[in-house]
């Protein structure tokens, strides 16, 4: 189980993040150059909170078909419907249930493009197909899973673990702000899930070693104009991202070959556009998301996640229970 508890901590937490960077101007200053808007050293300004939660799919659904676009009257509808959705139910006889709405925040609109999919490179808004190397990466995790997923902790999800949401920073549901803040020669990116923080230099160095593998990988920021450019690569093994899950989900794990490309650019005072560029011998091709992000007025909650992971013996004491109930049945029968 996953969730966070209510406690504001505002910029406290992105200040630890990034205490290693040294004394920090007065972020809320901006000057203007054109109609960007400049930090004091004269960077483009992407501070503030922003809110990716979206009703808009990673891919395309297949009865859209080749509609990159929706309609004003088609978009209404749909919000019309996650709206309605959103009306709590008793969980099925059975089903022990979940969090309430409470605790949700998928939002309930589209992407201010109205694309039909995040994916905006294959046309088609759907991933390419997995490669040679992307399906024997599959039936490995699928049969890994089936004979020791819940063997121990190992076996899980790193998400139910709380040790990371991962990359991309596609939305969830529920914790989707992310925090900016900048300082000469760094940008700061704070996710409000799993509280992951990445420190981004600008200096131009060198990505670290390649024996050196880290869970949200190693990020390198260069400046294209106004767009902030991360190259991210030096990804673990064991991280799966945000691409269909890790070992749980039967996905191929997207880790030590991952290549990311990252564009983050202000188009206005309140909206940022995120784009994201996923390069990975999984599959037969790289592709790109995209979708314009609206910046928040909220805070950034802490996310405590499971505190002291009370969850996972719950999951390996339910597993051990099913099977002694399944041996004691098989015994049974005989």
């Amino acid at each position: 189980m996953r969730y966070r508890w209510l406690v504001a901590i505002g910029r406290l937490a992105i200040a630890g993040a990034i205490v290693s960077l040294g004394t920090i101007p007065a972020v809320g200053q901006t000057a203007t150059s054109g109609t960007s808007p400049r930090t004091p050293w004269n960077d483009p300004d992407l501070q503030g909170t922003w809110d990716n939660k979206s009703i808009t799919p990673l891919e395309r659904p297949k009865e859209l078909a080749d509609k990159a676009f929706l309609t004003a009257d088609e978009a209404a509808e749909l919000e019309r419907r996650a709206a309605d959705n959103r009306v709590d139910r008793p969980p099925r006889e059975g089903d022990p249930g979940t969090y309430n709405q409470l605790w949700f925040d998928r939002g309930t609109t589209v992407v201010s493009t109205r694309r039909t999919s995040m994916i905006v490179d294959p046309p088609d808004g759907r991933k390419p197909p997995l490669s040679a190397e992307g399906q024997k990466k599959q039936t490995a995790v699928a049969d890994y899973v089936k004979a020791h997923g819940v063997d121990g902790p190992e076996g899980l999800d790193v998400w139910d673990r709380c040790i990371t949401r991962a990359l991309p920073m596609f939305p969830g549901a529920y914790n989707n702000n992310f925090q900016i803040i900048q300082a000469p020669g760094y940008v700061a990116i704070l996710m409000e899930m799993i509280h992951d923080a990445r420190i981004i230099p600008l200096d131009g160095r060198p990505h670290i070693s390649e024996g050196i593998r880290q869970w949200l990988g190693d990020s390198r920021g260069r400046w294209d104009g106004n767009t902030l450019v991360v190259d991210t690569t030096n990804f673990s093994e064991k991280t799966h991202g945000m691409l269909g899950g890790g070992l749980t989900a039967g996905f191929p794990g997207l880790g030590e070959t991952l290549h990311l490309i990252e564009r983050f650019t202000r188009v206005d005072s309140g909206t940022l556009l995120y784009e994201v560029t996923i390069d990975d011998p999984t599959f037969t091709a790289p592709w790109t998301a995209a979708m314009p992000v609206p910046k928040s007025d909220g805070y950034i909650f802490e996310y405590a996640c499971h505190e002291g992971n009370y969850a996972l013996p719950g999951i390996l004491g339910g597993a051990r229970a099913q099977e002694k109930a399944a041996e004691t049945a098989k015994k049974g029968s005989n």
